[in-house]
């Protein structure tokens, strides 16, 4: 039975012609190759990452767990552990029950063991290692924070407390992608360490990202570094609330003009300096009595009235009287004398005034194609109003109406649509591809697979019948058109059977040198269904060896 098969199958190729030889080639090739790859694709598990950010030590004892769990991994680098993606939490449980990792980020767990023995040195070690840790954990819970390592310098213990140094520390974070720290987060992050080690100050903490960049500094850095961090710190927080400006007013435009229509540009400028402001007021107007006195005088008189020169000389013995003469009558003296003290009402006010406050806002706005004055007048008002301007403090605005140049943006815009026409076209021509390749391997696979059906031993067997296990025909039955073209099929028309059913010429001895027209049409046929149908000319040539046994 194999025998038969593989003869028919190299029956079957020797058939075919070269064009069709190299598609079944190609076809045969390419299932070879496809198929393995997508059962190797669908039978490959997919990885995910189970540790990061790892000690050697502690990759290495991972990896011989997992060995030894026959477990399969990947490792990327020597610091990440892949492990298959439905595995992952079982690992992570495993390698924590065995307390794995363990030098990655210790904490104060390094003394949950036994320190029998260990040196007070050692003690001290651990101890700065257990607190780097913790301090390490607590940081990279921050949401912006990837990777932290935190280094702190604890200085020994001197006689004297002027030559005491100071406790350092200092931080380097690893930023995820596309994320970024704010000033607030890297002071948190600075006072965060500086109260979590005893004797440390936050201007003793330098944060440091792995790009190089300079966070924090402090102040107990000095020099220039010192300063350049107090600028940049400045610098970074006038932007922010420049940013914050902006933003207000670029949605109350977007919202009344619609996208694209407007640019805001906002400049601010911090007061730094720290102020003490006292200020004292006097009110006239509120009557206090502070202090009252008051005089009063008078004088009476009877009917005698004594006149005269007073003086000594009318006092002394001898001397003569001269003078005028009283007279009657009454002599009355008054005299009142007030003196009013009153308060006068004053008001003292003590305002410190801490730096970061706005010393200055300048605003500027360009609108596009508004003409009407009043309407850039209401639009210049609520803009001062979203921004927080104010003229008394010297703020700024100018919103001025202006054409927008958009050449540049339409011919963007117009190219854009051509390149997604043309990936949309594209994409098209690739499906359109793609099915007519398809349907052509289908259509030629069932036309090989219906001419290997046909080749086979159970359509060649019951044609290859002997003559005389063919059943006679009656005497003078003939053989009629429509009973050939009912074996032949309607693909074979009528002037290409009529030749075929004319009756065949009687053997000569002599074979024949040259043919007529209708043994060459006849020829032609036969080599035709030779190749559609090879069942069909063998029953044509039972159908001819028929008719001549009844001949004879």
């Amino acid at each position: 039975m194999i025998q038969r098969l593989l003869t028919q199958i190299g029956n079957f190729w020797q058939r075919q012609r070269t064009p069709q030889k190299v598609i079944l080639i190609t076809l045969i090739a390419v299932l070879v190759i496809v198929v393995p790859v997508l059962i190797f694709w669908a039978t490959t598990p997919t990885y995910g990452v189970a540790f990061s950010n790892l000690a050697e030590s502690d990759a290495a004892a991972i990896v011989e767990k997992l060995q030894a769990a026959n477990i399969s991994y990947q490792l990327r680098g020597t610091d990440t552990i892949l492990v298959p993606s439905d595995q992952i939490y079982n690992v992570r449980l495993m390698m924590a029950r065995e307390g794995l990792p363990k030098q990655s980020t210790v904490g104060y767990e390094l003394f949950s063991g036994n320190t029998l023995g260990m040196t007070e040195f050692t003690q001290k070690v651990n101890y700065q290692r257990a607190l780097a840790g913790e301090l390490e954990r607590t940081i990279a819970s921050m949401e912006p924070i990837e990777a932290v390592r935190v280094h702190i310098v604890t200085p020994e213990e001197t006689l004297f407390t002027s030559e005491q140094k100071a406790t350092t520390a200092s931080v380097t974070v690893k930023v995820k992608a596309g994320a970024m720290l704010d000033a607030g987060q890297v002071r948190a992050i600075t006072f965060l360490v500086a109260n979590s080690v005893e004797g440390l100050d936050p201007e003793n903490v330098a944060v440091v990202d792995t790009e190089g960049n300079l966070l924090a500094a402090g102040a107990g850095a000095g020099g220039a570094a010192g300063a350049m961090s107090q600028v940049d710190s400045r610098r970074t927080a006038e932007m922010a609330v420049a940013n914050d400006v902006q933003k207000k007013v670029k949605d109350l435009l977007e919202t009344v003009l619609g996208p694209n229509k407007s640019v805001v540009q906002v400049s601010v400028t911090l007061d730094w300096s720290d102020k003490l402001v006292t200020t004292q007021s006097f009110d006239p107007t509120p009557v206090a009595v502070r202090s009252a006195q008051q005089l009063q005088e008078s004088y009476s008189t009877d009917s005698t009235v004594v006149a005269g020169v007073p003086g000594a000389t009318t006092n002394l013995p001898g001397a003569q009287e001269t003078g005028t003469t009283g007279q009657e009558g009454n002599l009355v003296y008054s005299r009142t004398e007030v003196t009013t003290n009153y308060e006068i009402s004053m008001s003292e006010t003590q305002q410190t005034i801490y730096p970061g406050d706005i010393d200055r806002i300048s605003l500027s706005v360009l609108v596009d194609g508004i003409t009407d004055a009043q309407q850039l007048t209401t639009l210049q008002t609520a803009i001062s109003a979203a921004a927080g301007i104010d003229q008394d403090r010297g703020d700024v605005i100018s919103v001025q109406s202006l054409a927008f140049d958009r050449t540049y943006s339409e011919q963007q815009a117009e190219e854009l649509a051509k390149s997604q026409r043309n990936a949309t076209i594209i994409t098209i021509i690739q499906i359109v591809a793609i099915v007519l390749v398809a349907a052509f391997l289908f259509w030629y696979v069932m036309r090989l697979l219906r001419n290997l059906r046909m080749a086979s031993v159970e359509v060649w067997t019951p044609v290859l019948k002997p003559v005389t296990e063919v059943a006679p025909l009656p005497a003078g039955a003939g053989v009629s058109l429509p009973s050939i073209e009912q074996m032949l099929g309607p693909s074979i028309t009528e002037e290409e059977v009529a030749p075929v059913i004319l009756p065949p010429p009687k053997p000569k001895k002599e074979p024949l040198i040259v043919q007529t027209p209708e043994e060459e049409q006849m020829q032609r046929v036969v080599a035709r269904l030779a190749d559609d149908n090879p069942a069909r000319v063998a029953e044509i040539i039972q159908l001819w060896l028929n008719e001549d046994k009844q001949r004879e």
